[in-house]
């Protein structure tokens, strides 16, 4: 069966689905759309915003000067950033666990969240030596996606809370600012009201209920799904992540800061890449302290640039994460590279010879990309002899044999 058959056999996209509830509007139904029919194992469904607090003048200037370096313009990788919700592709097909990525502004952020769509997905529901038929775990249900996606955000927000507390925004109403020059109306940021939540089971239980918010078209879900997780780890917390650091997390082409990147995946947004603590300085100098990662990440970073030698190379709290996911930042592109196996990470006999999955959301990405990695046949090619992805993997696994099975290299 070819993909386009594929996709008309499947029950829909998740954003089809979204549209039967824009549709169920126009029928009466005010505060209730479901998003899912009754008859289907997971439905979502659109209730009234209660209990919210709105964000203040200040905390919409800080959140847009933080977020986008600009509070009283509305820079140009605004745009990219609105209106946006999240969406996987179609129901029962080979990307059924994929995100798509509407633009490349958003693409970073999204990787970071599909890590842990994969660990809902492939892990969560698993016992550790269960055998799973994985192609049937990638090719997934509409109810395991919308799993999926509320425990990866769920995730996301209670680590950068720091697992103590977390913020849930969500734009509803009027607009909370007042005619300040200082501040310039974007339609969403000054409509911001929050849930503040104390415990991973409430933060489940709101993002479960507020879902709609967040898949539907015109809602800014992406968006303020990042603006969660800024509060959720607070500006102070952020400040001293930075360590100085004075640029915004999305930069000025629209991409997110690979500090973004290490608070969605560690719940801080240190620019620092190595292990623990290291003291930087000299003996006429007084020593300062980089603080890096500080504990193993459940899914794990992998960076590569060409030409930039060891710099921002990754520490082995990143490299050997708890699960076997990776979130790839190759010469400034994200992407995901996955194994469904746990004993890659926990024995290193695992390691002789496995495949790697690799997801982008690329345009051009229509099957599954398998790469099987050979650690026991070591590739002498210089490194510009080699796709990007392959010196990624070499960062991991030096020198290991990629053989990408038949597919063009892409990445």
């Amino acid at each position: 069966m070819s993909l386009g058959q594929e996709r008309m056999a499947g029950f829909g996209g998740f954003q089809d689905s979204v549209k039967r509830v824009m549709t169920a509007r126009t029928l009466g139904k005010k505060n209730e759309h479901v998003l899912y029919p009754s008859r289907s194992r997971s439905c979502i469904r659109r209730v009234s915003i209660v209990g919210a607090e709105p964000i203040s003048q200040e905390t919409a200037t800080e959140l847009r000067m933080v977020v986008f370096g600009a509070a009283d313009i509305q820079p140009f990788s605004l745009g990219e950033w609105l209106q946006h919700p999240f969406s996987f592709y179609d129901a029962g097909t080979a990307q059924a666990y994929g995100l798509r990525v509407p633009n490349c502004s958003t693409k970073g952020l999204l990787m970071c969240v599909q890590a842990y769509v994969l660990k809902h997905l492939l892990f969560s529901s698993r016992k550790l030596g269960a055998v799973a038929d994985i192609p049937k775990l990638l090719r997934t249900t509409r109810a395991a996606q919308v799993e999926a996606l509320i425990g990866a955000l769920s995730d996301v927000l209670w680590t950068a809370g720091g697992r103590q507390q977390a913020v849930l925004c969500l734009a509803h109403g009027d607009a909370n600012t007042s005619d300040d020059p200082q501040y310039m109306d974007d339609g969403c940021t000054e409509k911001v009201v929050t849930f503040n939540l104390g415990s991973y089971e409430e933060v489940k239980f709101t993002v479960k209920k507020y879902l709609f918010e967040m898949v539907t078209d015109g809602h800014h879900g992406i968006l303020l799904f990042l603006y969660s997780v800024i509060l959720s780890r607070t500006f102070p917390s952020l400040r001293e992540d930075l360590d100085g650091l004075d640029q915004p997390l999305i930069q000025t082409n629209g991409a997110i800061h690979p500090c973004l990147a290490t608070l969605l995946l560690t719940g801080r947004a240190t620019p620092y890449l190595h292990n623990g603590i290291v003291y930087e300085g000299s003996e006429d100098t007084m020593a300062r302290a980089k603080t890096g990662i500080l504990q193993r990440a459940e899914v794990g970073l992998l960076v590569w640039k060409r030409q930039d030698g060891d710099k921002g190379t990754a520490g082995s709290r990143l490299k050997t994460p708890s699960l076997p996911i990776w979130v790839t930042r190759c010469n400034d592109s994200y992407g995901i590279l996955f194994n469904p196996n746990r004993d890659l990470i926990r024995d290193y006999h695992a390691e002789n010879r496995f495949d790697l999955y690799y997801y982008s959301s690329n345009s051009s990405q229509s099957v599954t990309t398998i790469l099987t990695i050979d650690t026991r046949s070591p590739s002498f090619r210089e490194e510009y002899q080699l796709s990007p992805l392959e010196n990624l993997i070499h960062t991991k696994w030096m020198d290991a044999e990629v053989n990408w099975n038949g597919t063009a290299p892409y990445v």
